[in-house]
């Protein structure tokens, strides 16, 4: 009967243990009113006391200050079904280093992005969940800009160029 007790007693542990490690924690709720954020700036978002400390969590040190350096140059709120969302860009650099940030009111849960035209886009989302539509079309606009950039680039020849100014002058 001893055996039995103890075995159960393990299956017991062992079980809760299981359900414990699935258990994801509670995250801090957002802000009462952050379904009506849209059309505001971004520095809304950004210094929210709430979001600040889970961004901050969920970036790291370094990420995180990579992060608002992209952020200068701010963008308006936009919100899509139930996600709030908004990009900024270094200054005089967008396009080559920028942010985002997409908030899903509904799983409560924040969503960041690090582009950086020389390095692999970072993604960053609470609780691993899926990184929203409105970051990766926002990464995939960029990305495909950066293509686009580097194919008109990769068709121009500086040497062509004076080639054939070399020609005209020769002509006139």
């Amino acid at each position: 009967m001893k055996p039995i007790i103890f075995l159960f007693l393990i299956a017991a542990i062992f079980a809760v243990s299981v359900f414990a490690q699935n258990v994801k924690p509670k995250l801090p709720a957002l802000p009462a009113d952050i379904a009506d954020w849209k059309g505001e700036n971004s520095d809304k978002i950004l210094d929210n006391p709430i979001i600040k400390t889970r961004l901050k969590k969920l970036l790291g040190k370094k990420n995180y200050a990579s992060f608002l350096e992209s952020f200068e140059t701010l963008t308006p709120i936009e919100k899509t079904n139930d996600i709030l969302f908004s990009s900024g860009c270094l200054l005089h650099a967008c396009t080559h280093l920028e942010s985002a940030i997409a908030i899903d009111l509904v799983n409560n849960t924040i969503h960041a992005a690090i582009y950086n035209e020389v390095k692999k886009t970072k993604y960053f989302n609470e609780r691993g969940s899926k990184t929203p539509k409105s970051i990766t079309n926002w990464a995939d606009r960029l990305n495909s800009l950066k293509n686009n950039e580097n194919s008109f680039e990769s068709q121009f020849n500086p040497e062509d160029v004076a080639h054939d100014f070399i020609i005209l002058k020769v002509l006139m």
